[in-house]
């Protein structure tokens, strides 16, 4: 029998973990709450949402150079590289 709790999660999200005040936003119609300076991309994929991603990982700060990973933000013009945009309610 495999011991749950000692399973590593070995996802690449997209972006490095961020510590900070809690901050809720819905995407897709999902609510999500991650630390303050969460990138929208892995606050995407803490719900189960994957945003195509080429040059972004979990290892060094997103730079947003391959713009594969651009967004819609409600009331925000243009197309932001979800990679590098905070979280913000």
């Amino acid at each position: 029998m495999t011991d749950l709790a000692n399973i590593h999660d070995d996802r690449d999200m997209g972006t490095p973990a961020k510590d900070g005040a809690p901050v809720t936003l819905t995407i897709d119609g999902f609510e999500v709450t991650v630390p303050e300076g969460t990138s929208v991309m892995r606050a995407a994929s803490e719900i189960g949402l994957q945003v195509p991603k080429l040059c972004a990982t979990d290892s060094i700060d997103a730079f947003g150079s391959c713009r594969l990973c651009v967004v819609e933000i409600e009331g925000r013009r243009g197309t932001p590289a979800s990679c590098t945009t905070p979280v913000a309610p």
